[in-house]
């Protein structure tokens, strides 16, 4: 997909109709242990205010964070406008449509003003940003000072072990076997994930390239988590 930013032309992946409708009946439930573990760390560490999901997809992060987080108002962007329909019916649904707010925008132009947010979140999308510098550009702009980004995506050389480690941690090997199957298609490596050596390197390096001055890159399990921090 061509998305148009001012001057500038941005080529970013997205889930396009009908598989995204696909993608919130089947596998992105499949994440929603993982959504509840972000969302109670969240919680724990006393993080509210404005809370940000980039590649929000159907919505079911920050949905989960509302649930939990009270006092905080919650936003989530996606580039498919079929995913943002969905995410607000889903909001909707679960009783806290007045409280989440859904939008279709880019991870390198999120129409948000300057220090506005306290926490940007994103999950699997990371690896879909041609340009992650200008990315993480945009998510210094729009974080507070002392604000923070937690942002995780799945490893392609994650070994089995390591994935049904994470699996079992998130109680994903209580599903039904159809899920599964599709976890353990995505552990042999899902065509878009990277590898742990891409984010070392090449996200490492559009870190340094960035406004932000350092962060914390780590492997856990499957995933890859970074932390940035805006002083």
């Amino acid at each position: 997909m061509l998305w148009k930013a001012g001057e500038k032309s941005i080529v970013i992946e997205k889930i396009p109709w009908p598989l995204s409708r696909l993608y919130d009946r089947f596998p992105n439930r499949i994440f929603a242990s993982w959504f509840k573990v972000i969302a109670d760390e969240i919680e724990s560490r006393g993080i509210s205010g404005n809370i940000l999901d980039i590649g929000t997809g159907p919505g079911r992060l920050p949905i989960e964070i509302a649930r939990r987080i009270k006092d905080a108002r919650l936003f989530g962007l996606d580039l498919s406008d079929d995913m943002i329909a969905i995410a607000r019916g889903n909001a909707a649904r679960e009783g806290v449509g007045g409280r989440v707010e859904f939008k279709v925008a880019n991870a390198c132009a999120t129409g948000f003003e300057s220090n506005f947010l306290d926490l940007i979140v994103s999950t699997e999308t990371l690896h879909h940003i041609p340009k992650p510098v200008d990315a993480f550009n945009e998510i210094y702009r729009v974080l507070k000072p002392g604000g923070q980004a937690w942002i995780f995506d799945g490893r392609s050389d994650a070994t089995m072990e390591e994935y049904d480690q994470t699996a079992r941690m998130l109680g994903i090997d209580a599903l039904p076997l159809p899920m599964r199957l599709v976890k353990r298609f995505w552990a042999h490596g899902h065509t878009g994930l990277k590898t742990a050596e891409y984010f070392s390197g090449k996200i490492a390096r559009a870190i340094s390239e960035s406004l932000f001055t350092k962060a914390d890159i780590r492997t856990e399990g499957a995933f890859i988590r970074i932390e940035l921090k805006k002083p």
